[in-house]
């Protein structure tokens, strides 16, 4: 590397010469990176087997509404649903959230004891649960529209 030029600035009371410095090669810096890469389409990464290129309905419902509980309970951000809700129901599952109350933070934890699924077209489905927490269950009732190769909840209701 060949020094051409070099700067002189005065900031405040200081003043500071900058100039270019060379660096030697040395076997310990490497100048390259050696990748391979491929170009492939953003598709989500299921841990469960799919059907016509999304996941399983009823796997896939089940942790669905096993998080919508988890977050209306306060055991789970609501911002962790985003991906997978419509903003109609993200805004309706914030509003119902109920606050975590302290005392109650080692029981445990909302888990869906039954399911039952409806398919009215290849893309939709129509799921019911009853989520249980302790000793009280709670009905849920979902819809799921497919949308870019996974399931979007695109209507909520809780009882």
């Amino acid at each position: 590397m060949k020094i051409t030029k070099s700067e002189k600035q005065t900031i405040g009371q200081v003043l500071l010469h900058l100039s270019p410095v060379a660096i030697k090669a040395s076997k310990w810096i490497q100048t390259e990176i050696d990748l391979q890469m491929t170009i492939s389409p953003n598709r989500p990464n299921y841990s469960f087997k799919t059907v016509n290129g999304l996941p399983e309905p009823e796997a896939w419902t089940k942790q669905l509404a096993t998080g919508i509980a988890e977050v209306l309970v306060g055991e789970r951000p609501v911002f962790q649903l985003m991906r997978w809700v419509s903003f109609d129901v993200y805004r309706e599952i914030d509003r119902q959230i109920q606050p975590k109350n302290e005392l109650h933070a080692k029981r445990s934890r909302p888990f869906v004891r039954s399911l039952r699924i409806e398919t009215p077209s290849e893309k939709v489905v129509e799921a019911t649960a009853v989520i249980q927490k302790g000793i009280r269950g709670r009905g849920m009732g979902l819809r799921l529209e497919a949308e870019n190769d996974r399931w979007r909840c695109t209507q909520l209701l809780v009882a």
